[in-house]
């Protein structure tokens, strides 16, 4: 399930966990879409008139030396009341998950550029306007110029631009300054949170690797080393910063990652206090049981799962790996172990600050977690031919679907995440829960390897995507950006809002399946709503299934 697009030796190549390739695995949806476009040929006209005036508009044009320059840099700054309000979202919503600044530095150092405007070097000037565009993700409405017609996404790209221009004009030997590296992995971050350049995101983060590892980043620094412990700490949280980004973009790209286990030995980055890391220490730090919550928590967590994400990256966007059913449990068992190892944070003392960042990290670790489980199990289903063992991947990755919608349902009623922050496994997540009604609609009679879901349970699925839709169609309006995935993303939706085959007559295959009514949905016997649509001998899977999703 790839696609190469593009002819002659002007090609591109998306794999297996490329999202939208699960557009293939929809048998009607090519030729319905023909069939539309013929009905209504005003279709592709509007889409030329919507892509025109924006490609005019916003077309990236070149990286020109005048963006490189401090001066442009420093016009770019907004005033402190804006700057602030974005440094302290960037901190509570992005640095906790990518950990890339020592956060006691970097604001000693943005107070000082108030207070010192002259004297600030550009490479910091750059982190500031990193910093902002990023948090700006989720501010679409802040007021960076009152005399200005531009939107909050234009300004943005503009700060991306001029930044990614000095990047660029400081990088023409791979760098061995701790700043280059970390403006690199901020220009990422920025990108990616604001929908900019996404093509180039994963040859970019390619990049930062070779970069990365050309400083020495991907070793452990030996004793004898003239580096000091909090260089050292900061150089294994920003190796494994580094990594995360590029396997996040081989995943959304559908390709292998840029390194393997193998390919590097630096320890874990402690579970620590930005607080209690200071450039003056002179011995190694002990960390926090990794129970105990720290603005590094998430980092430290997500690390323990690094090597089975590695592999499933490895396996599922690999040219030689063959299905294996044993390796996708065993796979699976480690992701699950991965879960289970994600501590509850209660802490009786905590404030209620302290409370929203423990919620706000082991959701964001569900999300990533149910990723992978997802693509795992689908990656198996579209190769195998045995019924039985395809019945136990589309139960899994019809739970996993769930949950990160469910992750995300929660984030936003908490208002802990804007809708166009919603990002991570999202698309993925809501056509596989199309997909899974297709295979049912076009089930022919009802067997020992069907998923019998019901058309009311159908009617609730659809409405998930559709919530999916509509943080699409959020994102289109602020950014211009993901028109290709809600498009179909909808068409999918849309074939699937149709009648289900007629029930089982059969009395053995009815034991499969499960009568509800409105009452029902709201019960707390919906936990049970998979293990009823599943034959009584598949039951030992996923025991612990937790389906609070249908509650929201």
């Amino acid at each position: 399930m790839t696609h190469l697009e593009g002819q002659g030796n002007f090609t591109k190549f998306y794999g297996y966990s490329y999202p939208l390739n699960l557009y293939q695995q929809f048998t009607d949806l090519r030729p319905y879409i023909i069939k539309i476009k013929t009905q209504y040929p005003s279709i592709n006209t509007l889409r030329d008139e919507i892509y025109a005036p924006f490609n005019d508009k916003h077309r990236r044009r070149p990286i020109l030396k005048d963006d490189a320059r401090e001066n442009t840099l420093r016009q770019l700054i907004p005033t402190k009341s804006i700057v602030d309000v974005l440094v302290q979202t960037y901190i509570d919503r992005y640095e906790i998950t990518h950990r890339v600044l020592h956060i006691p530095t970097f604001i000693a150092k943005y107070n000082g550029y108030w207070t010192d405007r002259p004297s600030t070097p550009a490479c910091f000037l750059v982190q500031m306007l990193l910093v902002a565009a990023t948090a700006a993700s989720y501010h679409p409405g802040v007021c960076i110029d009152a005399f200005s017609h531009k939107t909050t996404h234009d300004h943005v790209v503009k700060w991306v631009e001029a930044a990614e221009a000095w990047v660029s004009s400081q990088s023409n030997q791979p760098p061995r300054s701790w700043d280059i590296l970390v403006s690199h992995s901020l220009l990422l971050i920025a990108k990616r949170a604001n929908f900019i350049k996404e093509g180039s995101l994963w040859t970019s983060s390619g990049t930062l690797v070779r970069w990365a590892m050309a400083a020495g980043y991907h070793r452990e620094v030996v004793s004898a080393a003239r580096i000091p412990p909090f260089c050292r700490e900061m150089r294994r949280r920003l190796w494994a910063t580094i990594v995360e980004l590029d396997l996040q973009a081989s995943i959304e790209r559908g390709m292998p990652p840029s390194v393997r286990i193998g390919d590097f030995n630096v320890k874990p980055p402690l579970n620590v206090d930005d607080e209690n890391l200071e450039e003056s220490m002179q011995d190694s730090l002990a960390g926090m049981p990794i129970t105990t919550l720290t603005n590094n928590s998430f980092q430290a967590l997500l690390y323990c799962s690094l090597p089975v994400r590695l592999r499933i990256c490895a396996f599922i966007n690999g040219c030689c790996e063959e299905a294996d059913f044993d390796k996708v449990l065993e796979l699976e068992e480690e992701l699950r172990q991965a879960f289970r190892d994600i501590p509850t944070f209660d802490n009786p003392q905590a404030d209620p600050r302290q409370h929203q960042t423990a919620t706000y990290i082991k959701s964001m670790l569900g999300i990533v977690l149910h990723q992978y489980m997802l693509l795992l199990h689908f990656h198996f289903l579209v190769q195998t031919t045995s019924s039985s063992k395809a019945l136990i991947c589309r139960r899994a990755r019809l739970e996993a679907s769930m949950k990160i919608l469910d992750y995300y349902q929660r984030l936003l009623n908490d208002e802990a995440l804007p809708e166009q922050a919603c990002r991570t496994g999202l698309v993925l997540a809501a056509l596989n829960i199309c997909h899974e009604i297709d295979l049912n609609n076009g089930s022919q009679g009802c067997d020992q390897s069907t998923i019998t879901i019901f058309p009311e349970i159908s009617t609730f699925l659809i409405a998930n995507v559709e919530k999916v839709l509509e943080i699409l169609e959020k994102r289109i309006s602020l950014t211009f950006n993901g028109l290709n995935e809600y498009y179909i993303t909808r068409q999918a939706a849309i074939r699937q809002d149709q009648p289900f085959p007629d029930a089982c007559e059969d009395s053995e295959s009815r034991g499969n399946q499960l009568s509800i009514d409105a009452n029902y949905m709201g019960s707390d016997i919906m936990t049970d709503l998979i293990s009823s649509m599943l034959p009584q001998d598949l039951d030992f899977i996923n025991d612990n299934l937790d389906l609070t999703f249908f509650h929201a």
